[in-house]
């Protein structure tokens, strides 16, 4: 598959909702005018860190997917978790035991700030709203922007997902899919959201296989 069809695939399990965020399938519709870059990659370190590199540095990117497809097996999968540990400016910040399962949570150094990732993948034990088609990895790779006012406020020196700029949107509209979004995660998941489909939590993987 070329990457460009990974990436229209992945695409388009943003653009049905199936992360949970309304915000994320708007956005799907033209990633590029949001500042949204999709790469493909290899399970390369170094490639990986080019990649994030270029999304701190580069103006028109303020978000970064990084797409493996290469991630078949979960043997593939721990290896990948292993190697991104290790893949400075990533860095493992949570790694917390929840109902079997161990909640990890990566970021991703960007000047002072620590930005949070966000990881889906083709493995049913993570949860629904985190099942997409290819494992991928997702941040923000700029500072938040200076808003009048937030929805809720991050924890301070934290940037997420939930900073990008919704560019012309209205307030009316801005404020269904906020709400519109948690309805949407609770129908997806199948329940009230928990740590292991939470923001700070990159991937939740079963106990025994963390070991």
């Amino acid at each position: 598959m070329q990457n460009q069809q990974v990436i229209e695939t992945q695409l388009e399990f943003y653009r049905k909702g199936g992360a949970g965020c309304l915000f994320a399938a708007h956005a799907a519709g033209d990633p590029a005018r949001y500042g949204w870059r999709l790469s493909v990659s290899k399970v390369d370190k170094e490639e990986i860190v080019r990649l994030v590199q270029q999304a701190i540095s580069l103006d028109e990117v303020s978000t970064q997917s990084i797409i493996f497809p290469s991630i078949i097996t979960t043997e593939d999968f721990r290896n990948f978790l292993l190697l991104l540990k290790d893949a400075s400016p990533f860095f493992l910040e949570q790694e917390v035991k929840f109902r079997g399962m161990i909640c990890l949570g990566y970021r991703v150094l960007i000047g002072k700030a620590v930005s949070w990732v966000t990881g889906f993948g083709g493995f049913e034990f993570l949860p629904k709203t985190r099942q997409a088609v290819f494992t991928e990895i997702v941040f923000r790779s700029k500072q938040r922007p200076r808003y009048k006012k937030v929805m809720k406020e991050a924890p301070l020196g934290v940037i997420h997902l939930a900073d990008m700029r919704m560019h012309g949107m209205s307030e009316n509209k801005f404020q269904s899919l906020w709400y519109g979004s948690f309805d949407n995660t609770e129908r997806v998941i199948g329940h009230k959201p928990d740590l292991r489909s939470a923001a700070k939590t990159t991937f939740a993987v079963p106990v025994s296989m963390w070991k």
